[in-house]
């Protein structure tokens, strides 16, 4: 069995899809800005292997550590979930440039460096990549004009990449999380937080397991027929 790497694999909704996909005997290559390796001790389960390594997404050179990992290592890679993204938000009169660049660094043009230097490792036995959206791309949040353009561009490049990729039997397709609960929406006023969760049909928040039961099945051979597509995860919110 090949490994599965995981971006942003630290964070809520990377915790949760680590730890079913390691529940399923999947092998994993966790990664992070933060030092995943403490996280990839306690998943590990008997049967599987679980690797880590620290890197910058938004730093090509610092993505293609994944390369030589990889080669050393001596193991395939069959699946990529890119999770990894940040916010800095703030309306658009007043964000700095620098807030504008750090957001479309990680969350776009990180995806772009982890297709370019992950799809090549799938080249020879296919497999498949997961990206993230997000349904604050749909409407255009207030406060998020960086945030909405770099999600925006990623639910783009899943169509382009999937064009390009299907040669090699490799799908890509993107997931658009509505309201979950993770670390990032706790930071919201809990008079907020509440009020949004009262906007969804379903009346509560996603949680990162839901994502991650999503995550797996489109990792999985059994969405081998679905590419290209992007698929709402959002108890309704969008309907």
């Amino acid at each position: 069995m090949g490994y599965t790497l995981i971006t942003g694999a630290t964070g809520g909704i990377g915790k949760a899809t680590a730890t079913l996909l390691a529940s399923e005997g999947q092998n994993l290559l966790l990664v992070d800005i933060v030092n995943p390796a403490e996280f990839a001790l306690q998943i590990m389960e008997e049967g599987i292997a679980v690797e880590s390594l620290q890197i910058d997404i938004s730093n090509l050179e610092s993505t293609q550590v994944v390369t030589q990992f990889v080669a050393e290592k001596k193991f395939t890679l069959d699946g990529v979930v890119h999770l990894a993204g940040i916010t800095r938000d703030k309306s658009m009169l007043k964000m700095d440039k620098s807030e504008w660049d750090q957001v479309i660094g990680v969350n776009l043009t990180g995806t772009f460096n982890i297709l370019k230097v992950c799809a090549p490792l799938m080249k020879s036995a296919g497999g498949s990549i997961v990206l993230t959206g997000s349904t604050s791309a749909l409407f255009g949040n207030f406060g998020q004009i960086n945030y909405v353009a770099s999600k925006g561009g990623v639910e783009a490049m899943t169509k382009t990449a999937a064009r390009e990729l299907a040669a090699y039997n490799i799908r890509v397709n993107c997931i658009i999380p509505g309201f979950i609960d993770t670390p990032m929406t706790r930071k919201m006023p809990e008079e907020r937080y509440n009020a949004v969760q009262q906007m969804i049909p379903l009346k509560r928040a996603g949680q990162p397991e839901d994502v991650a039961e999503l995550i797996n099945f489109l990792i999985s051979s059994k969405s081998s027929y679905i590419t290209g597509t992007s698929i709402l995860i959002d108890g309704g919110f969008r309907m």
